[in-house]
């Protein structure tokens, strides 16, 4: 008996779509209004196959400590692990999309003030939304405590000084205490089954410029496993993401798809494939989708690496700035409509003045322009904090 295994198993990636037939009008009797829906439209069935994660060659060099494509493998398959669902806010009729943003927006000024790292909002970010695709019916007014428990257990992994508690409650402005987000915290845990080791966008992209500069790393016993990149061409891709991370419609890509998309738009097509093992056909979607983003970065001009006293300068590039907003998101979102009818030419050619080079560069002596961050001033919270107006709904009574 034959048996058909769907792509989507193993891909995480949408593999088809019915699409409606162009130029095509169902004919109308006179006077009749237009139906929206009519018996006999035509469609057409169109199938996206998308690479499946055992073909995805491992572009790693060969390991002294560890098999290369075992590697490889156990990244891919924790993107089938940790589950995300673009549709989650049809299971909260009390949030909206905007308000996730709001969060997230705040978290990274959180991070940037009491010097977090990268990785540890991304796993922030993971934990929330995967918390509310688990849930249902949650109220906005406990989106806040939701978000800074996040932030509390994503430090508490990441960090070699995570803050306290009463910080995390502090920069709440009395909305959060902390006997609530130890609660919180159980409440999270249990909800996630503990499961607090995805690989996020933050870490595909450190793996895939770290890939992209494997001709220039030394033959020694960890010379793959300490940074060989550019700290200012990190920081250039890591904006574009930060910001692409804030709209929602991010959810339906996987982290490795947002990063070699990033990749695709900064710098080339080519070296997108080359250093994430994908096809194009498998983020051709997300490349058009982050079209938009990678715009709006376009018009903000390079971006410099921020220091921090405290902080050792070759670790800067890895602490989360707060270097994009809800403006910038929402100016990125208004764009999206006019681009998806233009014309769709290469996001090499469109974005040619914003390419960097993501080889080999110059990792010796900071820039001079970038900015130190010296003063430590918790976030002002009478513009973060989401509204405490309470929504009811039949269906989460």
């Amino acid at each position: 008996m034959n048996q058909c295994i769907p792509i989507s198993a193993t891909t995480s990636i949408t593999t088809c779509a019915i699409i409606p037939s162009q130029d095509y009008t169902p004919p109308q009797e006179d006077g009749a209004s237009s139906p929206d829906f009519v018996l006999g439209s035509r469609f057409r069935f169109r199938n996206y196959l998308t690479t499946p994660i055992s073909s995805r060659e491992s572009p790693f060099p060969p390991f002294s400590w560890a098999d290369s494509k075992d590697v490889w493998q156990s990244l891919l398959k924790k993107e089938l692990i940790y589950h995300r669902d673009s549709r989650m806010f049809e299971k909260h009729p009390a949030l909206q999309a905007r308000m996730r943003a709001t969060i997230l927006d705040w978290l990274t000024e959180v991070c940037e003030v009491y010097r977090l790292h990268r990785e540890t909002f991304y796993l922030a970010t993971d934990f929330i939304d995967r918390y509310l695709s688990a849930q249902k019916c949650i109220q906005k007014d406990v989106l806040q405590l939701i978000g800074i428990t996040a932030l509390f257990i994503a430090a508490k992994l990441e960090e070699k000084y995570p803050p306290k508690v009463s910080e995390f409650a502090f920069v709440t402005d009395g909305a959060c205490t902390e006997n609530e987000i130890l609660d919180q915290e159980l409440v999270i845990l249990k909800t996630l089954n503990w499961d607090l080791s995805p690989v996020t966008v933050s870490g595909w992209l450190n793996v895939y410029l770290q890939i992209a500069n494997k001709d220039h790393i030394p033959n020694s016993e960890h010379g793959f496993v300490y940074p060989q990149y550019s700290s200012l061409v990190f920081v250039q891709i890591a904006r574009l993401l930060d910001l692409c991370i804030l709209d929602v419609g991010s959810l339906q890509f996987s982290y490795s798809v947002l990063a070699a998309s990033a990749i695709c738009h900064l710098a080339s097509k080519e070296i997108a494939l080359q250093v994430s093992g994908f096809q194009w056909i498998d983020i051709v979607s997300c490349v058009h989708w982050m079209d938009p983003f990678a715009a709006t970065v376009k018009e903000l001009g390079p971006m410099v690496v921020k220091f921090f006293s405290n902080v050792r300068s070759e670790d800067s590039h890895n602490i989360q700035t707060h270097a994009v907003d809800l403006n910038l998101l929402e100016k990125a979102q208004s764009m999206h409509v006019d681009i998806h009818f233009a014309d769709r030419s290469s996001p090499d050619i469109r974005n040619q003045s914003m390419h960097v080079d993501v080889h080999f560069a110059d990792r010796s002596s900071p820039d001079s322009k970038a900015q130190v961050i010296t003063q430590l001033t918790p976030p002002q919270s009478d513009n973060k904090n989401p509204s405490n107006d309470k929504q009811s709904d039949s269906d989460c009574s």
